[in-house]
């Protein structure tokens, strides 16, 4: 079985068939219902794939956001549960009602090369969660920012110098490049030319798009302009670093291993001798499952018992059940989120 499921809305089958293609490209395996047939076996062999997948891309568009797109929204909240949730975008669209607080890629502007950064996003978050890794901050819309910008060194480099020249403003670069004309194209000039403590273009855009408050994004930036303008700033950030604890509560299921014995009061037939063996094993089921959750990060919501093997005696009067099972524990799971913190 494939380890990353595909969650999509048929009417987008063109677009992810791009996605696949690339995926399987860069070595990844990957399962989709392209082809499937109908019926109950068609639903079958999804469940079964969405159960065994270590990682789940969900697709969100304007179909699988829309009225028509439950099944995409049922199985992106199963592999939310599971925390193996990788959604990306292909329309501009707000992610559903629950998900928003997971980022998901922006693959809108994508046309199927496995160089794109928000394609490199894309496979460094599945990678990472195949392996059981916290996602890395994504690269993408940094270097977007960059192709977007419309200054030419060349011509910011000429307006720089006929200024300079015009103003004989030489012995004064500070005032040169702060001065609001032409900003922030004479800035990146008077930065790669070492001039008034300025930074260069691409350490300008870094630091502006960096994701605030992020420690990573600071060692990063570090990282990447050791020499840079910000290093100090950043380093100073990064000393007053502190982290935060945040408890959620999520829905859990746990089974345990339960045993009814077989009733006093008989039944005249079989079918009503079930129903008094499972009323009869709904306190231990619950015995069972509060005592577990009291014992661990959970907490009890309720308990039910689940029988797997009857067993039934006749007597004189009629019939009386047992059975062995499993007490079903519908629990929340207490969970503790760690935040770094770098800054104000």
């Amino acid at each position: 079985m494939s380890e990353i499921f595909i969650s999509y809305k048929r009417e987008d089958e063109a677009r992810v068939v791009l996605l696949v293609r690339a995926l399987e490209g860069a070595g990844l395996s990957v399962w989709w219902d392209r082809g499937l047939p109908g019926g109950e076996s068609w639903r079958g062999q999804i469940q079964n794939a969405l159960d065994a997948a270590k990682c789940v891309i969900v697709v969100w568009t304007h179909g699988s956001v829309g009225p028509a797109g439950d099944f995409v929204r049922d199985e992106a909240a199963h592999a939310k549960r599971r925390g193996i949730l990788v959604p990306i975008r292909l329309d501009k669209i707000d992610p559903p009602l629950g998900f928003g607080e997971i980022q998901a890629i922006d693959l809108t502007y994508w046309k199927g090369s496995t160089r794109d950064p928000f394609f490199q996003d894309l496979r460094a978050a599945v990678t990472a969660r195949l392996a059981g890794c916290p996602v890395p901050p994504a690269q993408g819309p940094t270097r977007r920012l960059i192709r977007r910008l419309t200054w030419s060194s060349l011509a910011s480099a000429a307006v720089f110098i006929s200024l300079a020249f015009g103003l004989n403003l030489f012995r004064s670069q500070d005032r040169l490049c702060a001065m609001p004309l032409l900003q922030p194209g004479i800035s990146d000039v008077c930065g790669s030319l070492g001039f008034g403590n300025r930074p260069t273009r691409l350490e300008r855009i870094a630091w502006a798009a960096r994701q605030p408050n992020s420690c990573a994004a600071l060692k990063t930036h570090i990282e990447h302009f050791p020499d840079g303008v910000y290093h100090d700033r950043a380093a100073s950030l990064l000393a007053v670093r502190h982290v935060t604890q945040t408890e959620t509560w999520t829905p859990a299921t746990r089974r345990l291993v339960l045993v009814a014995p077989q009733g006093d009061v008989p039944s005249t037939i079989e079918a009503a001798a079930h129903t008094a063996a499972l009323a009869q094993a709904q306190v231990p089921a619950e015995r069972l499952c509060k005592g577990f959750a009291a014992a661990t990060l959970f907490r009890f919501r309720s308990a039910t018992a689940d029988p797997q093997v009857w067993h039934c005696n006749p007597m004189a009067k009629g019939i009386v059940c047992g059975f062995e099972g499993e007490a079903v524990c519908e629990l929340d799971e207490r969970q503790i989120q760690e935040n770094e913190i770098c800054g104000n």
